[in-house]
């Protein structure tokens, strides 16, 4: 059962409201006892209010509910028509998307009814003038604690009264029995005040549910797609880090057009990693950029990388000269899962491509940045050329590390 705990700013205590499993339905042989037993006081005052909901802690929510006090009596083995005050609440649930109306008795208006989760608990109405009697099961929570009646059933209660109808009330928990009456008075104007529509039948309640249900899908759509761009910036952020931590170095005289050439000139101003550094790193997951040789730097191109405990080279996909995202199954449907490995062999990175069973030597060098690395590849001539700049990226695709410039 599901279950909810509202605490009011009342010195009549705490307001608990839940779904109940109860319906209303005619029920004509109870007319005369409705009749017999509705008696209340003279000069109740049937206004309703707004009564401000706080929490545990006694702090405002900035929640309300909708409450009357009104007068009645009540019954059992030890007295007859005793004085009883009950205070009723309406609530909008927003779990179940309907009204609720709960009860808090106080017999002799000061002590609360006490009841057992084996005694029967059920509300017997008569509205307005109409001589038909709807019962409905109630739920409360034992000893002492607000009977209530929700779902379906609670809202087709309000609605009466939103509707205008006065109604008169009994309610049986085991052997006692409380009388009292509900009048309509102003309860349609702060309902209407407070948002969520007038009360409804059933098959209103199923197309409010349906519109409510509608938007909290498009609501998450949004934060969805408003998460996503965030990332996306931030990835674009990460491409632009790259190109002002590599691309764009030139030296004090400006003859070097792009980070490439940059290299060509200065490579071995750049710290290789030794092998324990790249045991420390690979395998990982990574996203790495190609280096342009063009001028101009990079094409911002890039291609995102997993590796499992085993070193196995697995590609997720590609990021194209805009950053738009592809991923490996849209590229090429038949391309293979697991497309190579890497292993760390006398202080270089090798992969190994499972297409063709080529195999190229790389050496890391670090940009001082953590997370950010140049891959360089040295060929059969022992030459260095600077291939591929790699930043470390988490589960979530995002860099491990925050850029930060020197």
């Amino acid at each position: 059962m599901k279950k909810r705990t509202l605490a009011l700013a009342l010195a009549l205590g705490c307001v608990f409201m839940s779904p109940t499993l109860s319906y209303g339905e005619e029920n004509a042989e109870v007319v005369s006892e409705i009749e017999e037993d509705s008696s209340t006081d003279e000069g109740n005052n049937n206004s309703w209010g707004k009564v401000a909901v706080v929490d545990d802690f006694g702090d405002a929510t900035g929640q309300s509910v909708i409450s009357t006090v009104v007068s009645g009596t009540f019954s059992n083995t030890a007295t007859t028509g005793s004085d009883l005050l009950v205070t009723a609440y309406i609530n909008f649930d927003e779990f179940d998307y309907c009204y609720d109306l709960s009860f808090k008795l106080l017999e002799y208006k000061d002590t609360p009814a006490t009841y057992f989760s084996s005694d029967s608990k059920e509300l017997k109405i008569k509205v307005g003038s109409i001589n038909t009697v709807y019962e409905y099961g109630l739920l409360g929570e034992e000893p002492n604690g607000n009977v209530y009646v929700s779902g379906s059933s609670g809202e087709d209660i309000v609605k009466y009264l939103y509707e205008g109808n006065d109604i008169r009330c009994v309610l049986n928990l085991g052997s006692s029995k409380y009388s009292f009456a509900l009048e309509a008075g102003n309860i349609a104007e702060l309902i209407d005040e407070g948002g969520y529509g007038a009360p409804l039948d059933e098959e209103g309640r199923k197309e409010r549910k349906s519109k409510h249900e509608i938007e909290e899908a498009q609501e998450s759509s949004r934060k969805k797609q408003e998460a996503e761009l965030a990332q996306a910036e931030k990835v674009i952020k990460s491409k632009d880090d790259f190109i002002a931590a590599y691309v764009n170095h030139t030296d004090a005289d400006n003859n070097y057009e792009s980070g490439f050439y940059y290299f060509k000139a200065h490579a071995d101003e750049f710290e290789t990693l030794t092998e324990e550094e790249l045991s420390s790193i690979f395998p990982c997951r990574f996203r790495y950029y190609t280096v342009n040789w063009a001028i101009g730097g990079t094409t911002g191109a890039g291609e995102l990388y997993e590796y499992d405990a085993d070193g196995n080279t697995k590609q997720l996909g590609s990021f194209g000269i805009d950053d738009s995202y592809r991923t490996r199954e849209e590229i090429n449907p038949n391309w293979p899962e697991i497309d190579g490995s890497w292993r760390i062999e006398d202080g270089k990175l090798i992969r190994t491509i499972t297409s063709g069973n080529q195999e190229k030597r790389y050496i890391v060098k670090s940009l001082d940045r953590d997370g950010y690395y140049l891959l360089c590849f040295e060929s059969a001539t022992g030459e260095v050329n600077a291939v591929m700049m790699i930043v470390l990226y988490d589960e979530n695709n995002m860099p491990l590390y925050e850029f930060t410039e020197n």
